[in-house]
């Protein structure tokens, strides 16, 4: 009776409800926020029955809705294998995503508010009905809680019939979007028993580990694999395929693993079964997800992801390659060698060949030997030899360091891999060219063609391209510019071969570095020619012969023209060899317009580029900033430092007296394993000499000359080829590259002794020297080495010495200076060379301006002052140019020999065009005193006439000799007059030139 009365009351108040809403149920539905209804019915629980109970059976549902109270989800009637046929795929959801824009007539697929608001208006059931699958798939894809709600009413207002797994999986994302994961896991349930479908296990897999939830998450799993498993349908992607659109997926994995290794420690060993191993099989393939998200990487959860498969033993040789791989995509190569050293720590981690091969290349760009050591161990300790492909990286790489004897030791390894018979064999002519390659950048010459002969001689195999351009660059590398021609030509000759844009950059450097600009314009035009594609480093070439002859708007413009080419190589070497153009020109404001112009350019700064900007401040004598710039820039920005880095700076640091600093950098590289170079060697020594010098001015010079003595026998000791192979070199100069170490430490001793009046030992030590050099340049010493020992010499007074040092100067400088051409014939471009110059060419003119200045001393003191005026006008006219310290230094001579006129009328000539006047009458001026840093930075170029003081006071007395002469001698007053009308501005210098009464004014002005 209780149970009749109590369901009687519950039909009386349903019939209440349904009178205040009305027959068609839209009377109040408007006045509630979308959700309230669902919101609820979540507070009085799910089901049917249970909303009637409460009262809210209808609350929330339109009237044309076919929910039934009797019937829940849970408990729907339906044949479960038709059902479980429907299988959702793009055809279907077009076609739903059709119908709904059809009926509907919308225009987008986003604007979800307004397809709620036509679905809502329409009156009939049918329309609704057949819409509502469609506009449940339209709402799934919005993240508004509100859409989840309205998806919901429209599955709970759905027939039978359209109950799938699809409006399954579209209920079950819609729950989730409302944090209602009871109700999604009901329905998820009811998916399995009733379709034997997991839908929305993707989803919930998904929200579970996002919320920790593992035991769940990996029931999920489990499920969707047992029924991947059955399926006879394809296997269709894993269901972890979404997990790794979380950024936080590595943190998820971390904590899986966490919860994985927890529930196997407290598991014994006799207790585990294939939960436990599935609940491994699910953590590895999570963690290997997340290990491989490259949307989501993080170099600091990197290693822990890695640690766990390691300490699972899942780390296999194609999972490594594939991480590796991914690391480089990344550019994560520091990362991948860090990833790799810590693997084969364990010697259970097999590499594969491939990524052996993958990770020796990055140790080769980055110059990495322990990194090489390293994987060839691996390649022995894993396959029992190396690959011959691995054997031709790490020779090229040794051979790029300079190192022969690993590169011969590698080159005997692989031709002794595959001997047969004792025979020796080479594959392809190729692997024998970093033998080549390795002496050719030491400037080992006869080794070269030793080796390029036994190509055919030994093995039997014709040269390729590549050993052709090593013997060219070889000739090169010493200067030898004929042979270099006879190669080319017969690679011209050869029907097999013909040359590339390697070739064509090798001749140009090598035409370049003898500064004729004219014919490595011809070569880069035979190029064009020859249909030879242009390089970058032919380019280069344009560039740098260019800033060699102190034309850099020419070279600039080049390298703006470059950027529209389309080029094989990297455009950073011809920006940084037009940085250093006006760095040694003391230029910084140029320099960093063009830094800024390759950063606008897109161009990449190397290593090169920052020692170009060390060396302008250096050149400013700013080492301290220069060092700020190794430290402070170039570590962070991943720029390597080298040994030319420290050259760099220990040059500045001498150059401003701060000589503790360079053995600081001494020490610094000796902690850093940076290997040094010849040219830092020389500036230790110098940097000794100077400090010694300094320290020891109480003692005796020979405490000093032992000192010097000592590091210099040292360094001799411990000279070897490989610190003169990296092309970049300080203090070397034009010297051909094989006799190059030998002249750098052998001139700097010779000077030293020299300025210690040790002559005897002079001439000992120039005699040692040359018994170093090869047997053709043994006559003929480089003209570096001619002017240090004129410099010894004339302190010494020699100056029969000096006259055939100076003699052999002039005769090598017009060898050098004079544009190549061929002894018989004509070379392959001459048609092509239009000269533009005759005589010497403008990067030579200045070849012997350290020469003259010793000589013309040489000259004035022995008073031979008419051979010093015909030594001039000889050089001139030959093509040679003077500096300014030349020309100041040539009319003071003129001057205290009495040679007034010719002194006066070239003072006017070629100085006073660049006087800026006295700087104590420019004090008194309103305007600012100080010259421009432009015109201060010009003042230090060596073409940048103006006369000296010293100079001045010279022509002074000149002048108040021929004045106070004039009243007597009518020569003199015709000089003078012919002098004050044609020199004005000399006249105007002295007249207008400040007594000052110090001891230089009153030597050579005495008596005036």
């Amino acid at each position: 009776m209780a149970a009749a009365i109590e369901q009687q009351g519950e039909q009386d108040v349903q019939q209440q409800r349904s009178a205040v809403r009305g027959s068609n149920g839209t009377l109040l539905n408007f006045l509630y926020p979308a959700g309230t209804w669902n919101f609820l019915r979540q507070c009085s629980g799910y089901g049917g029955g249970r909303f009637a109970r409460n009262g809210l059976e209808k609350l929330g549902y339109r009237q044309y809705t076919s929910y039934a109270p009797q019937d829940t989800v849970s408990n729907t009637a339906v044949d479960a294998p038709g059902a479980a046929a429907e299988i959702d795929n793009t055809v279907a959801e077009s076609q739903r995503m059709a119908l709904l824009q059809e009926k509907l007539r919308l225009s987008t697929s986003f604007d979800y508010e307004e397809a709620w608001r036509r679905y809502t208006l329409l009156e009939d059931r049918d329309q609704q009905s057949v819409l509502r699958v469609p506009l449940m798939q339209y709402l799934s894809t919005s993240e508004r809680f509100s859409d989840a709600e309205r998806t919901t009413e429209l599955f709970e207002a759905l027939e039978q019939e359209q109950m799938t797994p699809v409006t399954l999986r579209f209920a079950i994302r819609a729950y989730l979007e409302m944090r209602n994961l009871a109700d999604a896991m009901t329905l998820y349930t009811t998916a399995l028993e009733t379709f034997k479908y997991p839908a929305g296990a993707e989803e919930l897999l998904v929200y579970l580990i996002k919320n920790s939830s593992w035991s769940r998450a990996f029931s999920i799993w489990k499920d969707y694999e047992e029924f991947r498993a059955q399926s006879t349908e394809s296997k269709g992607p894993s269901i972890l395929q979404n997990l790794g659109r979380d950024p936080a997926i590595g943190t998820q994995a971390i904590e899986l693993a966490g919860y994985v290794n927890r529930r196997l420690e407290n598991t014994s060993p006799d207790a585990l079964s294939d939960e436990s191993a599935d609940l491994v099989e699910f953590a590895s393939r999570f963690v290997r997800k997340a290990l491989l998200n490259e949307q989501a990487f993080d170099s600091t959860r990197f290693f822990s992801l890695l640690s766990i498969l390691q300490n699972w033993k899942l780390l296999t040789p194609n999972l490594f390659g594939v991480v590796t791989d991914m690391l480089i995509r990344l550019n994560e190569t520091k990362l991948a060698i860090k990833c790799y050293r810590r693997a084969r720590w364990s010697k259970e981690v097999l590499f594969s060949r491939r990524t052996l091969h993958t990770l020796l290349k990055i140790c080769c760009d980055h110059h990495s030997v322990l990194g090489m050591q390293q994987i060839l161990d691996d390649f022995f300790r894993i396959y029992s030899k190396p690959t011959r492909l691995a054997y031709r990286m790490c020779m090229s790489e040794f051979a790029n360091l300079g190192d022969a004897q690993t590169v011969h030791a590698l080159f005997d390894q692989l031709v002794a891999r595959d001997s047969t018979g004792g025979h020796s064999s080479l594959q392809n002519p190729g692997e024998i060219a970093p033998v080549l390659h390795v002496h050719a950048k030491r400037g080992e010459l006869q080794e070269v063609v030793s080796y390029f002969d036994q190509i055919q001689d030994v093995y039997n195999l014709e040269p390729d391209l590549r050993c052709w351009n090593i013997l060219i660059n070889a000739y090169g590398k010493i200067g030898d510019v004929d042979r270099a021609y006879d190669c080319f030509e017969q690679l011209l000759d050869n029907e097999q071969l013909r040359p590339d844009d390697y070739t064509m950059g090798t001749l140009m450097g090598i035409c370049t570095a003898r500064g004729d600009v004219d014919r490595v314009i011809g070569l880069y035009k035979f190029a064009e020619e020859q249909q030879i594609s242009t390089s970058a480093a032919m380019v280069d070439c344009l560039v740098l012969t260019h800033v060699q002859a102190d034309d850099l708007m020419k070279a600039e413009t080049i390298c703006e023209d470059a950027l529209k080419m389309v080029l094989k190589g990297t455009r950073t070497r011809m920006w940084n060899y037009l940085i250093v153009g006006h760095a040694m020109n003391r230029d910084l404001l140029n320099v960093n317009r063009l830094l800024t112009r390759m950063s606008e350019a897109g161009i990449h700064h190397d290593k090169y580029t920052y020692a170009a900007l060390m060396q302008s401040l250096v050149m400013v004598k700013q080492p301290d900033r220069a060092f700020a710039i190794m430290t402070d820039v170039m570590r962070p920005s991943g720029i390597q430092v080298t040994s030319f880095h420290y050259a760099i700076l220990m040059g500045g640091y001498i150059v401003t007296n701060q000589f503790h600093k360079v053995f600081q950098l001494q020490r610094r590289m000796e902690k850093r394993n940076q290997r040094p170079t010849a040219s830092t060697k020389l500036l230790a020594l110098e940097a000794t000499v100077a400090q010694d010098s300094r320290l020891l001015e109480d003692g005796t010079s020979q405490e000093i000359l032992n000192r010097a003595l000592q590091i210099f026998q040292e360094t001799i000791s411990s000279m070897d080829a490989q610190d003169i192979s990296d092309p970049a070199r300080k203090g070397v100069g034009q010297v051909p590259l094989d006799i190059a170490y030998s002249t750098m430490i052998y001139r700097f001793m010779i000077s030293v002794l020299g300025n210690y009046a040790e002559f005897s030992s002079v001439d000992d030590l120039f005699q040692a020297y040359t018994k170093t050099l090869p047997a053709s340049p043994r006559d003929k010493p480089p003209l570096d080495m001619l002017f240090t020992i004129m410099s010894a010499k004339f302190a010494e007074r020699d100056h029969e010495t000096i006259q055939k040092c100076w003699e052999a100067s002039v005769m090598q400088a017009k060898e050098l200076g004079q544009a190549i051409v061929a002894d018989v014939g004509n070379f392959p471009e001459d048609h092509l060379v239009q000269r533009e110059w005759q005589g010497i060419m403008p990067a030579r003119q200045l070849e012997l301006s350290r020469h003259l200045g010793v000589y013309m001393k040489s000259l004035h003191v022995q008073r031979k002052t008419n051979e010093m005026i015909a030594t001039v006008d000889g050089l001139i006219s030959d093509g040679f140019a003077l500096d300014n310290h030349n020309w100041n230094a040539y009319i003071t001579f003129l001057a205290i020999r009495h040679k007034y006129e010719l002194g006066f009328r070239l003072c006017e000539a070629y100085l006073m065009d660049q006087w800026n006047g006295w700087a104590r009458i420019r004090w008194t001026l309103p305007e600012r005193n100080r010259l421009s840093v432009d015109l201060r930075a010009k003042r230090q170029k060596p073409t940048f006439f103006r006369p000296k003081y010293l100079t001045i006071l010279h022509l002074a007395r000149g002048y108040l000799e021929l004045q106070s002469m004039a009243a007597e001698s009518p020569n003199s007053e015709v000089l003078l007059d012919d002098l004050e009308r044609d020199c004005p501005r000399v006249v105007r210098a002295i007249v207008t030139m400040q007594r000052v009464d110090d001891h230089l004014e009153r030597t050579i002005l005495r008596g005036y």
